[in-house]
């Protein structure tokens, strides 16, 4: 018997002996005891078990993640998901203030880009268009978890 048929069951060795099923869905825990006593034997329990487990499976099916956060950190202090003011080194070793676009692109490969700026006044625009890149980057992310989502059903 392979371990992927017992994931999500447990064995519980104690007077009301048997296989406990926990199934974890919406912040809810679904879990049932198939005790060895009520089917005749651990083997008759087990398998009761597995069938429930795949049945909870299909009655239950997990919520799908949106492929970005849609709220920022609290410790985020652009105010805006995956942008973030930092700064970069010249050659020479100075200072360049910019701001940090990252995004993942799958298979969760992190990338990011640098809107970099000098003064107040080009401060707003290169964050203007760090927003307008960062916004173009979630719809492709968007667009392509649809149709990956198209494809699995």
């Amino acid at each position: 018997m392979s371990n992927y048929s017992l994931r999500g069951i447990s064995r519980i060795h104690s007077k009301g002996a048997g296989w406990l099923v926990r199934l974890y869905r919406n912040a809810k825990v679904i879990t049932k005891l198939f005790s060895d006593g009520v089917y005749g034997s651990s083997d008759k329990a087990l398998k009761a078990a597995q069938a429930y487990h795949r049945q909870a499976q299909i009655k239950f099916p997990p919520i799908e993640k949106p492929p970005f956060r849609e709220t920022p950190l609290r410790n985020n202090r652009s105010g805006y998901n995956g942008i973030c003011e930092t700064f970069s080194r010249t050659r020479k070793g100075e200072k360049i203030s910019c701001w940090n676009v990252s995004w993942y692109n799958p298979p969760n490969k992190l990338n990011s880009k640098k809107f970099y700026f000098h003064d107040p006044q080009e401060r707003k625009q290169a964050l203007k268009e760090a927003l307008q890149f960062r916004k173009e980057r979630e719809a492709e992310i968007l667009k392509r978890s649809r149709r990956r989502r198209k494809i699995t059903t």
